[in-house]
């Protein structure tokens, strides 16, 4: 009775497609986790200008108060708020009587290690320091 073995190419050509798939599974788990990391980045990057925006929506004046820890409990990132006026309203929304100024507010994440701004965000929103003298 004679017994069929594999052949010493079977087994390197086995060996070889086995190598070739495991590497790849690899470069896909490789490449999974870095878009994990980028997108749990990102995430953070826009949850901290969300928490921002929630706290200096809510203050009327241009000139807020900074923003305290126990509200923004970031110590490497810093938010910078400036104003700016909104260009390419029509005619007929800007100038009415007795309406508020409608501006764009920015909000800028800035990297405290580098002074780099990672990300911001703009809202418009109205202005209510100088509002038309009549509510």
């Amino acid at each position: 009775m004679k017994t069929r073995s594999f052949t010493l190419i079977e087994v390197v050509v086995a060996l070889a497609i086995l190598s070739i798939s495991i590497a790849g599974l690899l470069q896909l788990l490789t490449a999974a986790q870095n878009r994990i990391i980028k997108v749990d980045d990102h995430w953070m990057r826009t949850h901290m200008l969300i928490q921002a925006a929630e706290y200096y929506m809510l203050m009327k004046q241009e000139d807020p108060p900074a923003i305290t820890d126990t509200f923004f409990p970031y110590d490497d990132y810093r938010v910078d708020v400036i104003w700016e006026e909104i260009e390419g309203l029509p005619e007929e929304y800007t100038g009415l009587t007795n309406q508020k100024q409608l501006r764009a507010m920015v909000l800028s994440l800035v990297r405290q290690q580098d002074g780099h701004e990672v990300d911001k965000i703009i809202i418009d929103r109205l202005d209510y320091e100088n509002a038309s003298s009549a509510e």
